[in-house]
């Protein structure tokens, strides 16, 4: 079955059936190339003010050293930092795909930018859904790509599986990514998606997709991506999944002041 299309060639009906079938699909020219050059230009040009200004929020930026540079691995305020820039990611037809292949209405949850260079560190197996804690996982995440990124270069792999698959997790030991999937053998013999994205083009998965994705080798250029996840507006937060939570970041705080020793 088909899991790759270009914008406006398929039917919503087309999209829904394979995207409850693998979780995931694959949208291409969602956005055009020179605006994405627009918003990397602008990262790449003003990384070093982004990290000083956002020093002291351990949470919500996370910035990783490689080869004594400092680079932006993850940040949750792009809209706060430039409304002007990002605001160009949220368009009416994003919000339509997202309630198209959902079925339910949506608000906007988080926008995330996420980085990936050389020698980045990998990012663990897990479904979207462990982190939110939503009682029905009624949730879609778009990964839109700024520049050309391929899995074997560190961009992001998925296991195919049908939505609503839910498995359990817990703390793992990579920074920016506090949650993995408990038990490998629950997921491992399954069949991979791994994407070809250029500038513009996006992967959208449901919160219960399985992705990860492996170091970025020492030759692969630097990749930038626009991360947007949106709830139904009918779900809500399980009872109790806050304080799990954060107890699982605790965990995965101790494992990184461990392994740094």
């Amino acid at each position: 079955m088909e899991q790759v299309f270009s914008y406006g060639s398929a039917n919503s009906e087309k999209l829904r059936h394979s995207f409850n079938e693998f979780s995931v699909i694959q949208i291409n020219n969602i956005f055009p190339d020179q605006f994405c050059k627009e918003v990397v230009d602008h990262i790449e040009d003003n990384e070093s003010k982004i990290i000083e200004q956002y020093k002291n929020d351990k949470r919500g930026l996370v910035v990783e050293e490689v080869n004594k540079a400092r680079y932006i691995k993850y940040f949750d305020k792009p809209l706060t930092y430039n409304f002007n820039l990002f605001k160009g990611f949220i368009s009416s037809k994003i919000l339509k795909l997202s309630s198209d292949l959902l079925g339910e209405e949506v608000y906007l949850n988080a926008f995330e930018l996420h980085s990936r260079y050389a020698h980045a560190s990998e990012i663990p197996a897990h479904q979207d859904n462990a982190y939110f804690g939503l009682k029905s996982a009624k949730s879609i995440t778009f990964y839109i790509s700024l520049n050309e990124q391929y899995g074997n270069k560190g961009g992001l792999i998925y296991y195919k599986i049908p939505i609503s698959t839910t498995m359990e997790h817990s703390a793992s030991e990579k920074p920016g990514f506090s949650l993995t999937i408990k038990n490998k053998s629950d997921y491992e013999k399954l069949d991979l998606f791994n994407p070809q994205l250029g500038a513009g083009d996006c992967t959208i998965h449901h919160s219960t997709s399985i992705h990860f994705a492996k170091q970025v080798p020492r030759n692969a250029g630097r990749v930038l991506v626009v991360r947007l996840s949106f709830h139904a507006i009918m779900d809500s937060v399980k009872d109790g999944h806050s304080e799990w939570y954060r107890k699982m970041v605790e965990l995965n705080r101790n494992k990184l002041h461990k392994s740094s020793f």
